[in-house]
């Protein structure tokens, strides 16, 4: 069913407010594909999202009302994704050599300036060659020639009153991509303010964490005090969005209040650096 993303011609518009390179691709999934896509999303009610997120009930963390379908929880990842005939098929897709291949040559000078400063990964990107990998090899030789790309696949869930706080993601990762699935019983004016929110922020943190980092909520609100709201994605279906990681790129998911019983739902690709 998702077979022709391999060779998808990759139809990018960037957004010129972005504080990095922040783009769309429209129409990536057909009718079709999203549809099945929507139908499969597993459906996690609000009393059992605890059993996918520690810190659910956690007052004092970003990550309250929120649910995590990830590798990092293969048992449930499996039972979820890979048992299921749609959501494994779109998984192994996205991490088909192919497909990777695909969007890092179409973003790779975009990349490599966003590395401007981190010097280790930029010699890395520029001297060897890039593939795609499930697991990172321990050869000498092989880390040597190559830089693995590790692609990731997973599900969020964000639950009535959640958001992200402003970040720039950890070193490691390259790009991510995301595609969301709104919910049709919900207005487009409150659809178009659920994506992702970026800054236009000249606050340098290369690694996704340390002091720049808002890790409190005082933080969060500090950050926003400081820093001007650029844009935010459109929660659109069957539109693909992505940003590349750089020191600037600061996004986040803004507090939202629907009604008790909404939930947010995406699905996340990541393509790391390993």
């Amino acid at each position: 069913m998702f077979e022709n993303l391999l060779t998808n011609n990759l139809n990018v518009n960037f957004f010129e407010k972005s504080n990095c390179y922040a783009f769309e691709i429209p129409n990536f999934l057909s009718d079709d594909q999203y549809n099945a896509l929507y139908k499969n999303f597993p459906n996690i009610k609000k009393n059992e999202a605890h059993n996918f997120n520690e810190a659910f009930d956690d007052k004092d963390s970003q990550h309250q009302l929120k649910a995590f379908v990830t590798e990092v929880y293969p048992d449930k990842y499996n039972k979820l994704i890979t048992e299921n005939p749609i959501l494994n098929e779109f998984t192994q897709t996205f991490k088909n050599p192919k497909l990777s291949d695909l969007f890092i040559k179409k973003f790779f000078f975009k990349i490599l300036k966003s590395r401007i400063f981190d010097s280790k990964n930029f010699l890395k990107l520029l001297i060897r060659k890039n593939r795609s990998i499930s697991k990172k090899s321990d050869s000498l030789i092989d880390k040597f020639l190559y830089n693995d790309i590790l692609t990731t696949v997973g599900l969020t869930y964000m639950y009535n009153g959640s958001q992200a706080f402003p970040h720039t993601d950890g070193i490691k990762k390259i790009m991510s991509l995301l595609l969301y699935f709104p919910d049709e019983n919900v207005s487009h004016e409150t659809n178009k303010n659920l994506g992702a929110t970026f800054y236009d922020s000249n606050e340098f943190n290369l690694t996704g964490f340390g002091k720049n980092n808002a890790q409190t909520f005082k933080d969060s609100e500090n950050f926003k005090k400081k820093n001007k709201a650029s844009m935010t994605f459109p929660f659109k279906k069957k539109n693909l969005y992505g940003f590349i990681k750089s020191h600037k790129s600061w996004h986040s998911v803004e507090p939202f209040d629907v009604h008790d019983d909404f939930v947010r739902k995406n699905i996340n690709m990541n393509f790391l650096l390993v």
